[in-house]
């Protein structure tokens, strides 16, 4: 039975209230990965958007966009979390983030990017980690195409290299 989570960031799991000792390492694997994409520096800037001149109006569809996929990817995580019968772990930016508030973009795609580079290393050893789980592997290593393609993406604006 699929159940949606949008809405709560917990859910009741099995009827017992118990998540199997099996599925517990998954679980805690997979919430990991959504705090990862629902609390990432880009769905940050999404909210609090960077100062921008015109000319950075590629670099800003590029960081709207990933924050749109790693939204869309955190459904899909959570709802192999709850496929899984776990209970969805709520999160919060981190408060560096805060510290990031009316800045340029042209400082700031760096830091994306540093912070891309941290999310593809942790999403492979997500990936590694769940072995022995294909399901929700199948998920994770689909995050971690995503993830490098943002990469990818992001090191492609001139904006990455400080031109």
């Amino acid at each position: 039975m699929r159940r949606s989570w949008r809405g709560a960031f917990t859910t009741s799991v099995f009827d017992s209230g118990e998540v199997l000792v099996a599925n517990r390492k998954t679980v805690d694997i997979l919430n990991r990965l959504l705090g990862r994409h629902m609390h990432s520096l880009a769905v940050y800037l999404s909210s609090a958007p960077p100062w921008a001149s015109p000319s950075d109006a590629q670099a800003l569809t590029v960081l709207r966009q990933i924050a749109d996929d790693q939204k869309l990817m955190g459904d899909r995580i959570a709802t192999a979390v709850l496929d899984e019968g776990g209970r969805l772990q709520g999160g919060e930016f981190p408060m560096t983030f805060t510290d990031l508030h009316d800045l340029g973009i042209r400082y700031l795609i760096p830091q994306v990017v540093s912070c891309q580079r941290d999310d593809v290393a942790a999403i492979r050893s997500a990936v590694e980690q769940l072995r022995d789980a294909p399901l929700a592997r199948a998920v994770a290593e689909e995050a971690l195409g995503a993830a490098q393609g943002h990469l990818d993406s992001l090191l492609e604006l001139p904006q990455a290299a400080g031109r």
